[in-house]
């Protein structure tokens, strides 16, 4: 009996060992594969080349480039600190409501703009930008 505690005890041990690693790092998150269908999808509409995003802030959303040269403003992703990254912020709601993004009145919801991001969605641009916002 008293090794059959010994087992018991150590495969505790064992078990509590396992439950306090270290989480899995987040797999890596591809601006090509994962963020560009996002924007493509939620942002666009306002934040292309033409789009009144792109004339009131200068952001335009259609490719790598145009992310991360930002606003007139200044940027929009600090790679590496989402925390720090107005693009983030914006999409998480972490921000005062009149700048959250993307705007939720009757006008860019009736022309299919305006939706606001699943958290999936937020959860990969934030991945994205602590990840070093890279262009892949």
């Amino acid at each position: 009996m008293r090794n059959f505690n010994y087992l018991a005890t150590i495969a505790a041990g064992i078990g509590l060992a396992a439950c306090t690693s270290e989480p899995e790092p987040p797999a890596a998150v591809s601006f090509a594969a994962d963020v560009k269908p996002i924007l493509e999808a939620r942002c666009i509409g306002c934040h292309d080349i033409a789009a009144e995003g792109v004339a009131a802030s200068g952001l335009n959303l259609a490719d790598h480039a145009g992310v991360m040269a930002g606003t007139k403003f200044g940027p929009v992703v600090v790679p590496g600190n989402s925390d720090s990254s107005t693009l983030y912020l914006v999409v998480a709601r972490k921000t005062d409501p009149e700048i959250h993004m993307p705007p939720h009145h009757r006008d860019a919801l009736a022309e299919g703009r305006g939706e606001p991001l699943t958290g999936a969605e937020i959860d990969t641009l934030k991945t994205w930008i602590d990840q070093g916002a890279l262009d892949n």
